[in-house]
């Protein structure tokens, strides 16, 4: 019997991260393996779905939260009747409405699934105890799934701590898709005119530290030939080019939604940097290791793990002097480069492979359901 699962997540087309991803590469695995989606997305982000059976919704987006339409609950009842699901998944934070969704689903009978990508620092870290009221906040949402999908098992930990009962979490890394993205040529670096291309890739916001990343880059003061490309969007987008001036060695890609693009990128880099201060897994940090870049990056929600031995990690604080020295330490060595970049690759073959997720992730789905048949209830 045909699956169905309502998802609600991002969309591309405006908007280009790792949420956008997420869902992306999620349910088009998903589909292919058989299930029925019917995909809910606000309109703000764009209309770039991975299938045809669509609900897009309306509403006001401020920073990082999503607030709905009028009626749009009223909307979203009707179209989860209409549809049936066996699971309603959400890929939290959709909106405000993120718990509501899940209270409306069970009415209908479905089991109900959310994945967490709230980002997460170290607990004693002031950056920390700002996570720490954000996963408080949302506590209240996500104990109204019958599963909660964490990123590892510290997150796990902290979404125990928020409140949400620790037989309801179940810790699933990130995945990429390793089959298309992978090592192989790029016309992007000659088209620069790059002898060497460092790259970031992702939200042009402050945690992810652009703006040391640019003041770093060019205190180096290498050849007019080594480049720092950026490519992604984000509310410190004019800021960032500002600071990188018009005729230095910084290029912006601009939002790129593309994969065929974002692999051109990655295929092309050197080396590629991504100095959060916060994170759960980045999707760009797994599709940077899956195309075989060598990778500089913080100690940052689960980095320090997936890299280890297969990437350099640096302290999350201070970031100078790491990151100034971990740039010049890889420049100067490209057989260190090569061997960190086999080493990613691998890495994201053995144990972050979007085949094996997607397997687990119907696993839950039918964990979920079997729970929900016996008359289990989100405590």
């Amino acid at each position: 019997m045909t699956m169905r699962v309502a998802w609600f997540g991002h969309a591309g087309g405006r908007r280009a991260d790792g949420l956008t991803t997420y869902s992306d590469q999620t349910v088009t695995s998903l589909a292919a393996a058989g299930c029925e989606i019917r995909f809910f997305h606000h309109d703000l982000d764009g209309d770039s779905t991975p299938v045809a059976d669509v609900v897009a919704l309306e509403g006001v987006r401020f920073k990082t939260v999503t607030l709905p339409a009028p009626r749009t609950l009223a909307r979203i009842e009707r179209a989860l009747a209409d549809f049936r699901p066996d699971v309603v998944h959400c890929s939290v934070s959709v909106s405000l409405l993120d718990g509501a969704v899940a209270r409306v689903a069970r009415g209908l009978g479905a089991a109900t699934v959310a994945t967490c990508h709230l980002p997460y620092a170290p607990a004693q870290s002031a950056r920390g105890r700002v996570m720490r009221r954000l996963y408080h906040y949302h506590a209240p949402r996500l104990r109204e799934y019958d599963r909660c999908i964490a990123l590892s098992h510290d997150q796990r930990d902290l979404l125990v701590w928020a409140g949400v009962a620790p037989d309801r979490v179940v810790v699933m890394p990130n995945a990429v898709d390793t089959q298309r993205i992978c090592p192989g040529p790029s016309a992007l670096k000659q088209a620069l005119g790059a002898e060497l291309m460092v790259s970031f890739l992702g939200r042009l916001d402050p945690e992810k530290r652009v703006e040391e990343l640019i003041r770093s880059f060019l205190a180096r003061r290498w050849p007019s030939d080594h480049l720092l490309v950026i490519a992604g969007n984000g509310s410190q987008d004019r800021r960032l080019r500002a600071i990188a001036g018009s005729e230095g060695p910084v290029r912006f890609l601009g939002m790129v939604t593309r994969l065929e693009d974002r692999l051109e990128l990655l295929r092309a880099t050197d080396l590629f940097v991504l100095p959060s201060t916060a994170e759960g897994l980045s999707l760009a940090l797994l599709e940077a290791m899956a195309a075989g870049c060598a990778i500089v990056a913080t100690d940052a929600g689960e980095h320090g793990a997936v890299l280890d031995g297969a990437g350099l990690v640096i302290p999350l604080h201070p970031l100078e002097p790491a990151l100034g020295e971990a740039m010049e330490r890889l420049r100067a060595d490209p057989e260190a480069r090569r061997r960190l970049g086999e080493a990613a690759r691998s890495r994201a073959v053995a144990h972050h492979g979007l085949e094996a997720y997607v397997a687990d992730l119907l696993g839950v789905y039918a964990s979920a359901i079997a729970g929900r048949e016996v008359g289990s209830a989100p405590r």
